[in-house]
């Protein structure tokens, strides 16, 4: 299974936007959460991200969820395994290997 990636830019898009809704400049927000304008400038741009506890300020502060923030940002890909088909063959080797366990546990 590959790990999870969080697309930078749309993670600063959705940032920038909830910002702007909550009429905020990037100087003001920076001070509400204790971070530099410029660090909040790299976010927007898609250049950093922010630490779990900042990215929990930064949901609070904006007034949104954490599911908004990265409705747009994470490789939302599921891995699933495609339909597996069996021979006959195949079928009852399995069904012995069964029967096999299950009376090795009988016993």
């Amino acid at each position: 299974m590959e790990d999870t990636v969080i697309n930078k830019k749309a993670f600063g898009r959705k940032i920038k936007k909830a910002r702007i809704k909550n009429n905020l400049t990037q100087f003001e927000l920076a001070e509400k959460i204790g971070l530099s304008q410029n660090f909040i400038g790299d976010i927007e741009r898609g250049i950093k991200l922010p630490s779990l506890t900042k990215l929990i300020e930064l949901s609070n502060t904006l007034k949104c969820s954490l599911d908004y923030i990265f409705s747009e940002s994470l490789d939302n890909i599921v891995y699933e395994p495609g339909e597996v088909y069996y021979t006959d063959k195949q079928l009852a080797i399995i069904k012995q290997v069964i029967d096999t366990i299950t009376n090795n546990f009988e016993k």
